[in-house]
């Protein structure tokens, strides 16, 4: 079934995750037209963040297999998965003492303003202008990297010793 990654299918999928009790707010690309930050134009996936401790309700809602889970996205920071051939991408949001932020690949912490989950646009929950220009301004400093180059993802799970399937715990923190 070919699908437009259109406003109607970005509601489609924020709908369906909500009804299995996975509450997003849209980032990326869509929340930047969304808020104004950018003029409209074609998008190639959809980014949402996920504010929660761990990925166990978003893992089971994947299990459940409506989706097309992309394995090779699958890390302690971030879950994907294609819907009608468009992909979508989970990044963890985990809270302390009232702060949010964002452990990427168990090596950089991305803390995110306080302001992050607190806008609605379009009738989407969108993430904050602020957290959209932050992040875009640092989203570098988060890739992976070995001894300081940079690493694709795989290369990265090679170097640690682990894969896309294993070493993530409950909690999604990597157990390598």
């Amino acid at each position: 079934m070919c699908v437009d990654n259109d406003l109607p299918f970005v509601r489609r999928v924020v709908a369906d995750l909500e009804g299995a009790g996975v509450l997003t707010w849209l980032f990326g690309g869509w929340a930047e037209e969304l808020i104004g930050l950018c003029l409209p134009r074609p998008h190639h996936d959809v980014d949402l963040l996920y504010p929660a401790q761990g990925f166990g309700v978003v893992d089971a809602f994947l299990a459940q297999r409506t989706v097309d889970e992309i394995t090779a996205k699958r890390f302690p920071h971030k879950r994907a998965f294609e819907a009608d051939g468009i992909m979508v991408e989970l990044f963890l949001v985990q809270g302390a003492e009232s702060r949010y932020y964002t452990d990427f690949w168990g090596l950089t912490r991305h803390d995110w303003p306080d302001n992050v989950l607190g806008v609605q646009a379009g009738g989407l929950r969108v993430a904050s202008a602020m957290a959209l220009v932050d992040y875009r301004a640092k989203h570098t400093n988060y890739q992976p990297s070995i001894g300081g180059r940079p690493a694709t993802a795989e290369q990265w799970l090679q170097h640690r010793g682990g894969s896309t399937q294993e070493d993530h715990s409950r909690d999604g923190r990597s157990r390598a």
